[in-house]
């Protein structure tokens, strides 16, 4: 006679329970099935054109003015590009004399006559206003000659701002020796007074021309800080080039250094 069977509920406890168990005994090195990630697929180009644009970390600070335009070269080896020789191809200039510094020669020619000078350095002016430096190092001797900043607007109108001097003997007041000038040159001829100011008359200068609008502001600087107006003219024409001038000589050994050109503009 047969023993009685459990019910087949039991049976399927017990087979539960010896799996279970025999789980638990295996050992602890057995590898676990690898679990696969498939990778999130990436949106197409249209999909990526049509996406809600990434918002900034950080938004500008308000009242912070946006500088659109700057340029300086600090004359350490080479011209940097965009530079160009008004009139000559190769005037008298250097870079070696000096590490750091541009030496220009003082060329005879001047926008008050009928020959313009040589030795301009200008790039293209920028569009709207701008501000442009020079740390000028120049002691003049002869009468006319000057050295400085310089904004062009045709072959014969400029504006040319720095040192310089200039001797009448009929004592005009626009003629004060050794001084800063601020000369407006329009069609060749003088336009407005040339603001003569005999300041402590050191080596070294930083000269600032600014403009706003139609007005052109110049000012100067011995300690790199305080800044001390000259004076403004008004020019009712665009201008072409800015840069740096040596000019109006009438002997051939002048030169004026200059260490840094910068120029900065918000439009």
């Amino acid at each position: 006679m047969k023993p009685p069977q459990p019910p087949r509920r039991i049976l399927l406890a017990l087979t539960l329970l010896a799996a279970a168990v025999l789980a638990c005994g295996a050992p602890a090195g057995e590898p676990k099935a690898e679990i696969i990630l498939e990778p999130t697929p990436r949106p197409t180009s249209a999909e990526a054109a049509t996406a809600a644009p990434t918002a900034p970390s950080a938004a500008p600070t308000e009242g912070t003015p946006m500088i659109a335009f700057a340029f300086r070269d600090d004359f350490s080896g080479s011209l940097d590009s965009g530079w160009s020789w008004y009139q000559s191809d190769s005037p008298g200039w250097s870079l070696d004399h000096t590490p750091g510094w541009l030496r220009l020669n003082l060329s005879s020619g001047s926008f008050f006559g009928a020959t313009p000078p040589e030795n301009l350095l200008v790039r293209t002016a920028p569009a709207g206003d701008f501000a442009m430096q020079t740390f000028l190092r120049f002691s003049p001797h002869n009468n006319f000659e000057i050295a400085g900043l310089v904004v062009l607007f045709d072959d014969h109108s400029l504006l040319q701002f720095g040192r310089g001097f200039c001797f009448s003997e009929a004592g005009a007041p626009a003629c004060i020796g050794d001084a800063l000038y601020f000369d407006n040159v329009q069609d060749s001829s003088p336009v407005g007074g040339n603001f003569a100011a005999q300041a402590l008359l050191g080596l070294d200068y930083q000269l600032q021309l600014e403009r706003q609008g139609n007005a052109y502001l110049a000012s100067y600087t011995t300690d790199g800080s305080s800044w001390m107006p000259i004076g403004s003219h008004t020019v009712d024409k665009a201008p072409v080039s800015i840069g740096l001038i040596a000019a109006q000589s009438t002997v051939a050994s002048p030169y004026a250094d200059f260490d840094y050109f910068e120029v900065t503009s918000e439009s």
